[in-house]
Parts: structure tokens; C-alpha cells; sequence
């Protein structure tokens, strides 16, 4: 809700975007770190999904994730993500996976109910 608690900035390219970590925010970053933590990284993925799923309310039901490295501070992490055909009935899947240097960083797979009209 806050522009503050965003952390992904627009790329010009649909469904990517450079991972923005701001390290005074006093949640995501609660101590110091020399990294981003993978609680940003979790956020990134559930924010990236709600965007590709065009779900700003998008709650997920379960995340699966894979951390392959760190993620550094001074280095861009660009952030994509691509819905999957659904699996289970009623249910929204989207793979969100992070680079950094051109080494995959992170992937998880975020899942969701679909949005209630």
C-alpha cells in the first residue's frame, strides 16, 4: 500500500523489473547486512506475481523457493516473472526468478487463489 514497500522498479520490458532495495526500510532491512536479505527477495517474488497476474490484492497460498547465491547490494538483480498454466483448479501460478550478473540468483514459485469478483 505504501510506495515505500515497493521493491521492484520498472524495466520498459513486461513482467521485468530491477529488484529496489532500500536499506533503511526498518522491516525488510532490520539489521545491517553486507546482502539483500531473502525476505526482500520473497517480497520481490510476491509483489512481481501480483503484477504479472495483474492482482495488486493477490494473496498467496504457498511460496516454493530456491536461493542459489547471494544477492548483492551494489549490483543490479533484475526480476521476472512468468504465469504457468494452472495445475490445480481454482488456482494462479506464477515462476518469478532473479539474475544478478547473468547468474540466476533466486526462483520461486508463487502461488494464489484467483482474484474473487
Amino acid at each position: 500500500m505504501s510506495p515505500t514497500d515497493v521493491v521492484l522498479s520498472p524495466t520498459g520490458r513486461a513482467n521485468c523489473w530491477q529488484l529496489r532495495a532500500d536499506t533503511r526500510h526498518h522491516v525488510l532491512f532490520d539489521h545491517p547486512v553486507d546482502h539483500v536479505p531473502g525476505m526482500v527477495l520473497l517480497e520481490a517474488a510476491r509483489q512481481a506475481a501480483a503484477a504479472a497476474l495483474d492482482n495488486s490484492a493477490m494473496l498467496p497460498t504457498a511460496i516454493a523457493s530456491e536461493f542459489h547465491r547471494y544477492v548483492e547490494l551494489d549490483a543490479a538483480c533484475i526480476i521476472e516473472a512468468q504465469p504457468l498454466p494452472a495445475a490445480t483448479a481454482g488456482e494462479q501460478s506464477v515462476l518469478v526468478t532473479g539474475h544478478q550478473d547473468g547468474n540466476a540468483v533466486f526462483t520461486s514459485k508463487v502461488t494464489a487463489l484467483p482474484p474473487q469478483r
